[in-house]
């Protein structure tokens, strides 16, 4: 998120009839139930998407449905996405969390293990100031995944583990060494970190420039 200060008297209209349209998907083939709402407010239309995906036991996006010049209808997302598009920028991946997150938290509050639809687990790849693997599972309590209760080969596992201390080679202000590359390095081994893990775990990347700057 960045922010900035504008000058006020810089927009020149403005309308007060957005068209919220609310996507909820169910089970793990992800059944889409998309719901226009019109003469909402915002607070409005967010109520009316957890009612839509009885609590958060479904998962949901919301978005602002708006032409534009040509007539064209599009969506401009304000809170998750297509979640059954695969996110390639870090804001994608942002936005996909905002829906695994209020799912995944909605079924711990109700008891149940912190699953996805699929049936798959979450883990979270990005570096901590602490030696140890950089793996991270939600809603859990072991927050700091052990890596021993993964079936991944001794490779990866080193791997994993160096990439993290590569990332404690410094004081906290200060830049990597080569920051492209480890960040590169930290892409490949997402990849296969996902393709041993799979039909057990989703692997998110967290550690883009937006997410870790100081690098």
């Amino acid at each position: 998120m960045r922010g900035a200060y504008v000058d006020k008297r810089d927009s020149t209209w403005e309308r007060d009839d957005p068209r919220f349209r609310i996507f909820v998907f169910k089970g793990a083939v992800d059944e889409v139930t998309a719901v226009d709402l019109v003469d909402a407010t915002l607070d409005e239309a967010m109520d009316g998407a957890r009612a839509f995906s009885n609590g958060d036991r479904d998962l949901w996006s919301m978005a602002i449905v708006d032409d534009d010049s040509r007539g064209a209808r599009g969506l401009i997302w304000l809170s998750g996405m297509n979640y059954n598009d695969t996110p390639v920028t870090a804001r994608q991946w942002q936005l996909r969390r905002q829906m695994q997150s209020r799912y995944l938290s909605a079924r711990t509050r109700r008891g149940l293990q912190p699953l996805l639809p699929n049936g798959l687990r979450l883990l979270r790849v990005f570096p901590e100031w602490a030696s140890g693997w950089p793996l991270w599972e939600d809603f859990t309590d072991g927050y700091r995944f052990d890596v021993g209760s993964l079936d991944i080969s001794p490779e990866l596992s080193s791997a994993l583990f160096d990439w993290n201390e590569e990332w404690l080679t410094r004081q906290e202000d200060e830049p990597l060494a080569d920051a492209e590359g480890w960040r590169e390095r930290g892409v490949l081994l997402v990849e296969q970190l996902q393709r041993e893990l799979n039909g057990v775990a989703e692997v998110r990347p967290e550690f883009s420039e937006e997410q870790h700057p100081f690098v």
